[in-house]
């Protein structure tokens, strides 16, 4: 089991982005908006929309009564570290971050063909690292693939292996199968991986489904379909040793949305959110077990 705890990607850490950052024009204070217009602020990166008419000198990210929060730019969606905004643009889209010290890299919910991480430190590749999204493992790039590859898509690609260089540029390309295609990113993750012992056989994984079944009194069902969030329960066996670091870990945890990965070949098993409940089993005096609930976030 692994944690991989995000750092938050600030102005000062985003290198570049070809993903230009053009959703909405730029709030000015001196302009009068009119209802339902649209702007967006460069100091926080989302997207306002006015609730009132002649809408003048009131600071979108302030004045809640004036200004609703869309969301993220399109630039920045991928780094809000929330599920169900994203980052697209058309054939493919190319980041670089200063993240300090990581070892870890994940992109999640992505519409993809293939992603490659590459890692400088003093303009000298120190990592190059290349994930394919079919779930073959290989890219369609050729005819033969193109007829006897499987053509399913997996949506999360895990780069667990990043040597740690506190002023590394890591560079993160995504692909997508032509210029006609759009890419797509949920969610950037970087940070480090904490180990929280080795995964069980026997993981328990589903989804939390929200959407609304109703049946009136004569027997019509009406369904209101809405989001769905993944789940997994599993356990650990970690060293009895570690039994308390392991609790202060979780502990730490108990407010934040992480990157839980049970094992790293099941997407399933790849869950961003957050642990519903932890115990932890001092079974012997050498083995013990960690045993969690996680749901992802929607």
């Amino acid at each position: 089991m692994k944690v991989v705890r995000p750092i938050v990607i600030t102005d000062a850490s985003l290198v570049s982005s070809d993903v230009p950052e053009t959703d909405h024009p730029a709030w000015a204070a001196g302009t009068t908006y009119a209802l339902g217009a649209k702007v967006i602020l460069a100091s926080t990166h989302r997207r306002y929309e006015s609730l009132v008419g002649a809408n003048t000198g009131f600071n979108p990210a302030t004045n809640p009564t004036k200004w609703v929060d869309l969301g993220p730019t399109n630039r920045w969606a991928m780094f809000d570290n929330r599920v169900g905004t994203e980052t697209s643009r058309a054939d493919s889209l190319t980041v670089e971050l200063s993240p300090g010290s990581v070892d870890t890299l994940a992109l999640i919910d992505t519409v993809a063909e293939s992603a490659t991480v590459t890692m400088t430190v003093d303009a000298t590749v120190v990592y190059e690292g290349e994930r394919s999204f079919m779930t073959s493992g290989v890219a369609i790039n050729n005819w033969f693939a193109y007829f006897f590859e499987p053509i399913g898509m997996k949506t999360v690609a895990l780069f667990l292996d990043l040597p740690v260089y506190p002023e590394a540029v890591v560079k993160v390309e995504v692909f997508g199968g032509g210029a006609t295609d759009t890419v797509s990113v949920g969610g950037l993750i970087i940070g480090k991986t904490a180990e929280l012992g080795s995964t069980e056989q026997g993981v328990d994984i589903g989804i939390v489904d929200y959407s609304r079944k109703v049946t009136d009194d004569f027997g019509v069902t009406t369904v209101v379909e809405r989001n769905w969030s993944k789940r997994m329960t599993a356990r650990s066996l970690i060293l009895t040793d570690q039994v308390d670091a392991a609790q202060r870990l979780l502990a730490s945890l108990r407010a934040q949305p992480v990157l839980w990965i049970g094992e790293e070949a099941f997407e399933s098993m790849t869950i961003f959110g957050f642990y519903k409940d932890f115990s932890i089993d001092v079974a012997f005096p050498s083995v013990s077990y960690c045993s969690l609930t996680v749901e992802g976030l929607t």
